[in-house]
Protein backbone atom coordinates (compact mmCIF):
# COMPACT_ATOMS: atom_id res chain seq x y z
CA UNK A 1 0.00 0.00 0.00
CA UNK A 2 1.27 3.18 -0.84
CA UNK A 3 1.75 6.42 1.29
CA UNK A 4 -0.67 8.37 -0.38
CA UNK A 5 -3.10 5.61 0.27
CA UNK A 6 -2.67 5.22 3.97
CA UNK A 7 -2.67 9.01 5.18
CA UNK A 8 -6.16 8.85 2.76
CA UNK A 9 -7.21 6.00 4.73
CA UNK A 10 -6.46 7.71 8.20
CA UNK A 11 -8.47 10.82 7.57
CA UNK A 12 -12.17 11.27 6.61
CA UNK A 13 -13.69 12.29 3.44
CA UNK A 14 -13.97 16.01 5.25
CA UNK A 15 -10.66 16.15 6.22
CA UNK A 16 -8.73 15.39 2.81
CA UNK A 17 -11.60 17.52 1.02
CA UNK A 18 -9.97 20.38 3.30
CA UNK A 19 -6.90 19.69 2.83
CA UNK A 20 -6.93 19.37 -0.97
CA UNK A 21 -8.53 22.82 -1.37
CA UNK A 22 -6.04 24.23 1.01
CA UNK A 23 -3.46 23.31 -0.78
CA UNK A 24 -4.83 24.13 -4.23
CA UNK A 25 -5.64 27.95 -2.60
CA UNK A 26 -1.59 27.99 -1.63
CA UNK A 27 -0.96 26.89 -5.26
CA UNK A 28 -3.22 29.57 -7.02
CA UNK A 29 -1.91 32.46 -4.47
CA UNK A 30 1.30 31.18 -5.07
CA UNK A 31 1.22 31.49 -8.92
CA UNK A 32 -0.69 35.37 -8.60
CA UNK A 33 2.30 36.55 -6.53
CA UNK A 34 4.77 35.63 -9.14
CA UNK A 35 2.28 37.30 -11.90
CA UNK A 36 2.30 40.58 -9.94
CA UNK A 37 6.46 40.89 -9.10
CA UNK A 38 6.94 39.70 -12.87
CA UNK A 39 3.95 42.43 -13.75
CA UNK A 40 5.94 45.09 -11.17
CA UNK A 41 9.40 44.39 -12.88
CA UNK A 42 7.85 44.62 -16.23
CA UNK A 43 5.94 48.31 -15.46
CA UNK A 44 9.32 49.18 -13.70
CA UNK A 45 11.68 48.63 -16.61
CA UNK A 46 9.05 50.67 -18.60
CA UNK A 47 8.89 53.33 -15.77
CA UNK A 48 12.00 54.06 -16.46
CA UNK A 49 12.38 54.09 -20.43
CA UNK A 50 9.57 55.86 -21.00
CA UNK A 51 6.89 58.70 -20.44
CA UNK A 52 3.61 58.91 -21.94
CA UNK A 53 1.99 62.13 -21.45
CA UNK A 54 -1.84 63.10 -22.61
CA UNK A 55 -1.34 67.13 -22.45
CA UNK A 56 0.11 67.98 -19.07
CA UNK A 57 -1.13 64.63 -17.91
CA UNK A 58 1.76 62.14 -17.14
CA UNK A 59 0.39 59.02 -17.02
CA UNK A 60 1.40 57.18 -13.81
CA UNK A 61 2.61 53.78 -14.93
CA UNK A 62 3.78 53.12 -18.79
CA UNK A 63 1.41 51.15 -20.88
CA UNK A 64 2.64 47.53 -21.53
CA UNK A 65 1.60 48.31 -25.28
CA UNK A 66 0.65 51.12 -27.39
CA UNK A 67 -0.90 50.45 -31.07
CA UNK A 68 -0.54 52.64 -33.95
CA UNK A 69 -2.75 52.19 -36.77
CA UNK A 70 -2.58 54.04 -39.87
CA UNK A 71 -4.83 53.50 -42.36
CA UNK A 72 -4.47 53.91 -46.26
CA UNK A 73 -7.66 55.92 -48.25
CA UNK A 74 -6.41 54.04 -52.07
CA UNK A 75 -8.90 52.65 -53.86
CA UNK A 76 -9.07 51.47 -57.56
CA UNK A 77 -11.09 52.98 -60.53
CA UNK A 78 -12.23 51.27 -63.68
CA UNK A 79 -11.46 53.03 -67.45
CA UNK A 80 -13.81 52.83 -70.25
CA UNK A 81 -11.55 50.35 -71.61
CA UNK A 82 -12.59 48.35 -68.48
CA UNK A 83 -8.98 48.40 -67.25
CA UNK A 84 -8.85 48.74 -63.53
CA UNK A 85 -5.97 51.02 -61.76
CA UNK A 86 -4.88 51.99 -58.40
CA UNK A 87 -5.77 55.41 -57.39
CA UNK A 88 -3.20 56.77 -54.68
CA UNK A 89 -5.18 59.07 -52.13
CA UNK A 90 -3.97 61.16 -48.95
CA UNK A 91 -3.35 58.86 -46.22
CA UNK A 92 -5.88 58.53 -43.24
CA UNK A 93 -5.25 60.21 -40.11
CA UNK A 94 -3.00 57.56 -37.24
CA UNK A 95 -5.11 56.42 -34.46
CA UNK A 96 -3.15 55.11 -30.92
CA UNK A 97 -5.32 52.55 -28.59
CA UNK A 98 -3.71 51.74 -25.76
CA UNK A 99 -4.77 50.55 -21.92
CA UNK A 100 -3.44 52.76 -18.81
CA UNK A 101 -2.76 51.56 -15.42
CA UNK A 102 -4.24 54.24 -12.83
CA UNK A 103 -2.93 52.72 -9.39
CA UNK A 104 -5.30 53.31 -6.26
CA UNK A 105 -2.37 53.85 -4.09
CA UNK A 106 1.20 55.29 -4.21
CA UNK A 107 2.75 52.62 -5.44
CA UNK A 108 6.62 51.80 -6.17
CA UNK A 109 6.38 51.03 -9.83
CA UNK A 110 4.04 54.59 -10.68
CA UNK A 111 5.63 58.20 -10.28
CA UNK A 112 3.82 61.51 -10.69
CA UNK A 113 4.66 65.23 -11.40
CA UNK A 114 4.12 66.37 -7.63
CA UNK A 115 2.40 63.64 -5.74
CA UNK A 116 -0.09 60.80 -6.06
CA UNK A 117 -3.01 61.31 -7.87
CA UNK A 118 -6.36 59.28 -7.09
CA UNK A 119 -7.27 57.43 -10.24
CA UNK A 120 -10.45 59.85 -10.70
CA UNK A 121 -8.56 62.71 -10.69
CA UNK A 122 -7.25 61.59 -13.87
CA UNK A 123 -10.09 60.61 -14.99
CA UNK A 124 -11.82 64.15 -14.68
CA UNK A 125 -8.79 65.69 -16.02
CA UNK A 126 -9.60 63.43 -19.27
CA UNK A 127 -13.12 64.61 -19.35
CA UNK A 128 -12.19 67.71 -19.35
CA UNK A 129 -10.36 67.72 -22.47
CA UNK A 130 -13.14 66.26 -24.00
CA UNK A 131 -15.74 68.44 -23.11
CA UNK A 132 -13.88 71.37 -24.06
CA UNK A 133 -13.67 69.97 -27.24
CA UNK A 134 -9.76 70.21 -27.79
CA UNK A 135 -7.06 68.76 -29.62
CA UNK A 136 -4.15 68.17 -27.26
CA UNK A 137 -0.41 67.21 -27.30
CA UNK A 138 0.27 63.46 -26.73
CA UNK A 139 4.35 62.74 -26.41
CA UNK A 140 6.18 59.06 -26.00
CA UNK A 141 9.50 60.16 -24.94
CA UNK A 142 11.80 57.09 -24.94
CA UNK A 143 15.12 57.70 -22.41
CA UNK A 144 17.51 55.69 -20.59
CA UNK A 145 17.40 53.62 -23.84
CA UNK A 146 19.78 50.13 -23.30
CA UNK A 147 22.59 49.49 -25.51
CA UNK A 148 23.54 53.12 -25.16
CA UNK A 149 20.84 54.43 -27.78
CA UNK A 150 19.88 57.82 -28.33
CA UNK A 151 16.25 58.46 -26.67
CA UNK A 152 13.70 60.33 -28.70
CA UNK A 153 9.86 61.26 -28.60
CA UNK A 154 7.08 60.92 -30.64
CA UNK A 155 4.89 64.17 -30.66
CA UNK A 156 1.35 64.12 -32.21
CA UNK A 157 -1.46 66.81 -31.74
CA UNK A 158 -4.57 63.98 -31.11
CA UNK A 159 -8.17 64.42 -30.34
CA UNK A 160 -9.25 61.57 -27.52
CA UNK A 161 -11.58 59.71 -29.56
CA UNK A 162 -13.15 57.49 -26.37
CA UNK A 163 -12.49 56.37 -22.96
CA UNK A 164 -13.70 53.01 -21.58
CA UNK A 165 -13.46 52.76 -17.37
CA UNK A 166 -12.68 49.38 -16.20
CA UNK A 167 -13.25 49.05 -12.28
CA UNK A 168 -12.68 45.30 -10.93
CA UNK A 169 -12.87 43.90 -7.58
CA UNK A 170 -9.81 41.88 -8.61
CA UNK A 171 -7.56 44.56 -9.34
CA UNK A 172 -8.32 46.23 -5.63
CA UNK A 173 -8.64 50.13 -5.69
CA UNK A 174 -7.17 50.18 -8.92
CA UNK A 175 -8.51 51.44 -12.47
CA UNK A 176 -7.92 50.69 -15.67
CA UNK A 177 -8.39 53.30 -18.92
CA UNK A 178 -8.99 51.58 -22.02
CA UNK A 179 -8.02 55.06 -24.46
CA UNK A 180 -8.55 55.73 -28.09
CA UNK A 181 -6.84 58.65 -29.44
CA UNK A 182 -6.77 60.11 -33.31
CA UNK A 183 -4.37 62.32 -34.93
CA UNK A 184 -5.59 66.38 -35.10
CA UNK A 185 -5.43 67.95 -38.64
CA UNK A 186 -6.28 71.65 -39.23
CA UNK A 187 -7.86 72.01 -42.44
CA UNK A 188 -5.80 73.72 -45.25
CA UNK A 189 -6.42 76.88 -47.51
CA UNK A 190 -5.60 76.33 -51.40
CA UNK A 191 -4.88 79.18 -53.37
CA UNK A 192 -4.45 78.92 -57.01
CA UNK A 193 -1.94 81.21 -58.97
CA UNK A 194 -1.25 81.34 -62.28
CA UNK A 195 -1.93 77.23 -62.81
CA UNK A 196 0.02 76.38 -59.69
CA UNK A 197 -1.72 75.34 -56.20
CA UNK A 198 -0.60 76.26 -52.84
CA UNK A 199 -1.82 75.14 -49.71
CA UNK A 200 -1.25 77.87 -46.53
CA UNK A 201 -1.87 76.71 -43.23
CA UNK A 202 -2.83 78.94 -40.16
CA UNK A 203 0.36 80.18 -37.98
CA UNK A 204 0.41 80.84 -34.24
CA UNK A 205 1.76 83.57 -32.94
CA UNK A 206 5.49 83.66 -31.61
CA UNK A 207 6.45 85.15 -28.30
CA UNK A 208 10.23 85.85 -27.07
CA UNK A 209 11.34 83.19 -24.45
CA UNK A 210 12.74 83.86 -21.44
CA UNK A 211 16.03 82.75 -20.66
CA UNK A 212 15.57 82.21 -16.59
CA UNK A 213 12.16 81.25 -14.89
CA UNK A 214 11.43 81.57 -11.23
CA UNK A 215 9.63 78.28 -10.08
CA UNK A 216 6.35 79.56 -7.96
CA UNK A 217 4.54 77.44 -5.27
CA UNK A 218 2.80 73.94 -7.17
CA UNK A 219 5.09 74.30 -10.10
CA UNK A 220 6.29 71.41 -12.29
CA UNK A 221 9.18 71.18 -14.92
CA UNK A 222 6.68 69.82 -17.60
CA UNK A 223 4.26 72.62 -17.19
CA UNK A 224 6.87 75.30 -17.25
CA UNK A 225 8.34 73.86 -20.11
CA UNK A 226 5.04 73.77 -21.57
CA UNK A 227 4.33 77.42 -20.58
CA UNK A 228 7.96 78.51 -21.91
CA UNK A 229 8.76 77.20 -24.25
CA UNK A 230 5.67 75.22 -26.01
CA UNK A 231 6.49 71.65 -25.59
CA UNK A 232 6.49 70.21 -22.42
CA UNK A 233 9.03 67.21 -23.34
CA UNK A 234 12.07 69.82 -23.37
CA UNK A 235 11.69 69.12 -19.45
CA UNK A 236 14.48 66.31 -19.58
CA UNK A 237 16.60 68.87 -21.72
CA UNK A 238 16.18 71.51 -19.26
CA UNK A 239 16.66 69.55 -16.54
CA UNK A 240 20.19 68.56 -17.55
CA UNK A 241 21.09 72.16 -18.42
CA UNK A 242 20.16 72.92 -14.97
CA UNK A 243 21.70 70.00 -13.30
CA UNK A 244 18.62 68.41 -11.87
CA UNK A 245 18.76 64.83 -11.57
CA UNK A 246 14.88 64.42 -11.11
CA UNK A 247 12.50 66.36 -13.60
CA UNK A 248 10.09 65.73 -11.02
CA UNK A 249 11.84 67.21 -7.81
CA UNK A 250 12.00 71.10 -7.85
CA UNK A 251 11.16 73.85 -5.57
CA UNK A 252 9.80 77.24 -5.12
CA UNK A 253 12.04 79.97 -5.68
CA UNK A 254 14.35 77.74 -7.75
CA UNK A 255 15.55 79.57 -10.68
CA UNK A 256 15.37 77.33 -13.82
CA UNK A 257 17.72 78.26 -17.07
CA UNK A 258 16.51 77.99 -20.54
CA UNK A 259 19.92 78.36 -22.24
Amino acid sequence: MTLFMRILLSLDLESFLLNLWLYQEKKKHLSQLVWILRSRKERTVGFKVYSVYIDNILLPVTPEKITWSYKGQNDTVNLINMEEISRVRTPGLMEYSFKALLPGGDVPYARYLTSFKEPFVYIYELEQIINEQKAVMFYIIREKLPYKRVGFTTKKLVTIESINVLEEASEGLDVILDIKLKEYKTAQSTNITGGIITSETNRQSTKEIAKTYVVKEGDNLWNICKSQLNDGSKCYDIAKINGISNPSLIYAGQVIRFE
